[in-house]
């Protein structure tokens, strides 16, 4: 997080500044937002500003509102408003985007009145240029608590199993341009996230558990940009300090890290190059995070060694191997603009982190998407604004999945990738994700994948539908809970306290869950800014543990005007 970790590669002089953004883009969701597709497409008002927005009202059932298994479904019906939209401003002063949902749904058999927001937004403002910049951007979600936590394709179901995030971000930075093509870089970067869980089920047996998380990072940077005719190299000295802080009865976790770095690349032709890097981590964990991580495990040298290569104008791929926190990894990239409406992108990487912060770490790729964005649109092209913010975040928002909050600092594995395209009458999406995350005392593996259709039948009539499967498997060894029973949410002063059996009853809730969620609906355009909808989705997750699993089926109609 807050380092600028942009491709080695020759960016234009126009855009070197923003370019060099590393402090935005949080769009952390689990809302599951229903809009009946196709969204309104955002068009420019004037150079510099569009918009979009809807508004929706529907009717909606559900068989099994709580999630519950086979035996305790309850019914619900629900009447809800969504509003929807977006708004891009871009001047040679400042960049900025905003984009969400908001749901107000009443549920008629529990009389109770609910809201489901997904809005964040982000920007970067430039005070001198080429020297003084500032970033600044926030969100507001609901995400899941826990990864066991049960979802479903019906933002009102299992409501207790989420709970509302904040995020923001600050980074003033001083970013300079040399005139031989090399840059310099000295930022600060202010990052908070704030998890209200007081509603959730969590909430209810141990109180507020899930930890709010604080990260202060500085960074020193020097690009060598094109001075070299083969080789760019860049240096870097990053240093950060996280911190969760504990609520209830649990401890906090933290951890500092100050690292050292060299990257380098070497052209051997005009589309090929070998790639690099090497470096030093110095870890220090503090709090709980200190009894199941060793420092000097995670310390020291670490490397990756690869290529990147141009097959074509409109591709590139970085394939890099290395070593680093005590384990090996892939560090790859990877985009593929098949044709102006198709386009496939991918990456991994490895990281050391808290789940809280992670929500606040895609923020270049945001930054670079949301610029290049404002240039098509000035261009005369209709966009959705929704799809460059999917695609640019996909993996740390996890929209189709629902991103988890929990305890503690995991170092991590990741990788994802994503196939969107936009043709005359079909619109599609294809994208898969991977994590495993090892929290030291407990160990969470993750994957799944989407597929997301939008076909126009008619004149005046959309299909759409979608497939999502996701895959968890958290783990973790009694004995390690027995020992250390407040970090895994365990009253210690219950006067029911029991270890063995607190611990065993915690296990029966963890193991492997595999969720499906399939949806299917039509929209029908009944006046050029207005269209009627109807949508079905069935949600099923299955596991070894009957007592994880559950169905719920759901459906859906209103009507959505667009402004």
């Amino acid at each position: 997080m807050g380092k600028h970790t942009n491709i080695l590669a020759a960016a234009p002089r126009t855009k070197a500044a923003l370019l060099a953004s590393a402090g935005i883009g949080v769009f952390a969701t689990a809302s599951f937002a229903q809009v009946a597709a196709p969204d309104a497409p955002l068009k420019m008002q004037t150079d510099y500003f569009g918009y979009a927005a809807s508004a929706s009202v529907r009717a909606g059932y559900s068989d099994n509102i709580n999630l519950q298994r086979s035996g305790l479904e309850e019914d619900e019906y629900i009447l809800s408003t969504l509003l929807s939209g977006g708004a891009i401003y871009s001047t040679k002063r400042v960049t900025a985007i905003v984009l969400g949902d908001l749901d107000f749904s009443y549920l008629l058999n529990q009389s109770d009145f609910a809201v489901n927001q997904n809005i964040a937004g982000t920007s970067t403002f430039t005070g001198v240029e080429n020297w003084l910049y500032f970033d600044f951007s926030g969100s507001t979600s609901r995400q899941l608590l826990g990864d066991q936590a049960r979802f479903s394709g019906n933002i009102n179901a299992g409501r207790n199993q989420r709970a509302n995030v904040h995020t923001y971000a600050a980074s003033p930075y001083i970013f300079h341009e040399f005139s031989d093509d090399s840059s310099a870089e000295l930022r600060y970067r202010f990052s908070q996230v704030f998890v209200d869980d007081s509603g959730s089920l969590s909430s209810f047996f141990a109180g507020n558990s899930i930890n709010d998380s604080l990260t202060h990072e500085v960074l020193a940077q020097y690009d060598s940009g094109r001075k070299l005719d083969r080789m760019r190299f860049r240096l870097t000295a990053y240093g950060s300090d996280t911190t969760e802080d504990g609520v209830s009865f649990f401890p906090d976790f933290g951890y500092r890290q100050g690292a050292l770095s060299a990257d380098m690349q070497f052209s051997l032709t005009d589309r090929f190059a070998l790639s690099g890097g090497v470096g030093y981590d110095e870890l220090e964990t503090e709090g709980a995070a200190s009894i199941f991580f060793n420092d000097a495990d995670l310390s020291g040298f670490f490397w990756r060694a690869g290529f990147t290569a141009q097959p074509g104008p409109r591709s590139s791929i970085r394939l890099e191997y290395g070593e680093r926190y005590g384990d090996d990894f892939i560090d790859a990239s990877a985009r593929y603009q098949i044709s102006q409406r198709f386009a496939f992108t991918a990456g991994a990487s490895r990281s050391f982190r808290t789940r809280a912060q992670s929500v606040t770490s895609q923020f270049q790729t945001t930054q670079r998407e949301t610029l290049e964005f404002a240039d098509r649109l000035r261009e005369g092209q209709q966009l959705s604004a929704r799809d460059v913010i999917e695609a640019a975040t996909f993996y740390a928002t996890s929209r189709n999945f629902g991103s988890a909050q929990t305890n503690g600092v995991s170092v991590s594995d990741s990788a994802y990738v994503s196939l969107t395209g936009d043709f005359d009458l079909t619109e599609l999406s294809l994208n898969g994700f991977y994590s495993d995350d090892d929290f030291g005392f407990r160990q969470i593996e993750t994957y799944g994948a989407s597929l997301n259709l939008n076909r126009r039948l008619a004149r005046r009539i959309t299909g759409y539908g979608s497939v999502s499967f996701r895959r968890t498997d958290t783990a973790f060894e009694e004995a390690t809970c027995v020992a250390n029973p407040l970090i895994f949410g365990i009253d210690t002063m219950d006067p029911l306290f029991d270890a063995v059996a607190d611990c065993a009853s915690l296990a029966s809730t963890n193991g492997v869950t595999n969720t499906l969620i399939g949806q299917i609906g039509a929209s029908y355009r009944i006046y050029k800014n207005a269209s009627v909808f109807v949508e079905a989705t069935h949600t099923e997750r299955f596991s070894p543990n009957a007592l994880l699993e559950y169905n719920e089926n759901n459906f859906l109609a209103g009507i959505t005007v667009d402004f």
